[in-house]
């Protein structure tokens, strides 16, 4: 095409038709200028298809990362809520000095307080989106926020989380195995992760019954109330981060809808 080209200036020059010349010419490097934009283009064009492919690939498995945390939360709600209940439960026996009259409801109560979980999120994708700055593939800017509060959120929580234990094996736990037969718990004792049955339990009750005096009932209700308190700020917390993961999760479904 260039030899082409050159042979028609060629003979334009060799015949004396300057004016043509300079007209031929002025249009061959119109040309060339409209190939380069086009070729500009068509790469913009590829990019920006590239980088299209590439956000709605980061969109939809930030979205299976949410759902899942999403489904991971409402069960440790759900497990933590049987504990706040489980902590009115025993704090209105107390009240009612109904401890010694009921053994049994007692023993199941004392295996529930201690079954508090911790919402352990997966991270793996929007942890990398984060910090690797691949944050900036994402045109949605609320988006981008959301994951930039994401890990901050999950952290804000971690210190109630630890304060709840160390507060119940610390406190609470001495002071119940002081006062109750533990080991009645068991008897209805169940993990969830023992899917083959390897668990072994005790077949009786313990022997022993729970022995608390006046000052005892007073500390033993101070001591629930004082774990819920410390379980209450893990609830809350739970609760507001499910609100924003649900959050995140319409705005990534509307998003990858718009990109259809």
């Amino acid at each position: 095409m260039i030899k082409f080209f050159r042979r028609i200036r060629k003979n334009l020059l060799s015949e004396g038709k300057t004016g043509k010349y300079f007209k031929y010419a002025i249009g061959e490097i119109f040309l060339v200028v409209i190939g380069i934009l086009l070729a500009l283009q068509i790469n913009t064009w590829n990019q920006q298809r590239i980088e299209i492919k590439q956000e709605k690939e980061i969109l939809s498995s930030l979205l299976d990362e949410f759902q899942y945390n999403f489904n991971e939360l409402e069960e440790s709600i759900a497990i933590n809520e049987k504990v706040t209940q489980s902590c009115v439960k025993l704090t209105e026996l107390i009240r009612k000095d109904s401890i010694d009259k009921v053994p049994e409801i007692v023993d199941q109560l004392l295996v529930n307080i201690g079954g508090f979980n911790s919402f352990d999120a997966r991270i793996g994708i929007s942890g990398e989106v984060v910090n690797s700055g691949k944050l900036n593939i994402l045109k949605n800017g609320r988006i981008r926020a959301q994951l930039g509060n994401w890990l901050k959120i999950l952290s804000d929580g971690e210190e109630d989380i630890l304060f709840r234990s160390d507060n119940y094996t610390m406190n609470l736990m001495p002071f119940l195995m002081k006062r109750f037969p533990l080991a009645n718990g068991e008897l209805s004792k169940v993990l969830e992760f023992d899917k083959s049955n390897y668990l072994v339990t005790y077949k009786e009750k313990s022997p022993f019954k729970p022995n608390l005096n006046k000052s005892d009932l007073m500390e033993f209700e101070n001591q629930i109330w004082h774990h819920k308190h410390n379980h209450d700020y893990v609830v809350i917390n739970e609760l507001i981060i499910r609100d924003f993961i649900n959050a995140t999760i319409e705005m990534m479904e509307e998003e990858l809808k718009n990109r259809e």
